[in-house]
């Protein structure tokens, strides 16, 4: 009987280091994630404003568009626009503690950054080509 005690102690001491070793934290960018809002400036110098999805349009993906990020680091970038649809799957992988580089199978590179305090992704671009409509623009992706 002694003996049978120390074999299941044993079996259960086993079990939860297995359990434990299986338990890998979830990253952060998994999910599907939707675009919320953008924050912009026109000039370098120039006052940071919100666009709104109305006055801005053009900044905007379409209402049904989304990102897809699986925990096996496969993605899908899920874009609607005038009665189409199509979706382009893609790579991601983590490159520090809450970012993130996504690869698309069309060879666009996008990294993303997860703020913890609002439960969102962020992606910044610039540009400093002349005549562009705006100098910074920073995409803020919710949770779908």
């Amino acid at each position: 009987m002694r003996n049978v005690k120390r074999l299941f102690s044993l079996f259960v001491a086993v079990l939860a280091v297995f359990s434990l070793a299986a338990c890998k934290p979830k990253e952060k960018i998994i999910g599907t994630w939707k675009m919320s809002r953008t924050v912009y400036q026109k000039e370098k110098d120039g006052d940071t404003l919100i666009g709104s999805r109305e006055e801005n349009a053009s900044l905007y993906e379409s209402e049904q568009s989304y990102y897809q990020f699986n925990s096996d680091g496969t993605a899908v970038h899920h874009i609607e626009d005038g009665g189409g649809a199509m979706d382009v799957k893609g790579t991601w992988k983590k490159t520090d503690d809450l970012s993130y580089s996504y690869e698309d199978e069309q060879g666009m590179k996008t990294q993303f950054n997860y703020v913890v305090s609002e439960d969102a992704l962020h992606v910044d671009w610039y540009s400093d080509q002349e005549g562009s409509d705006y100098y910074y623009v920073l995409f803020v992706y919710a949770r779908k």
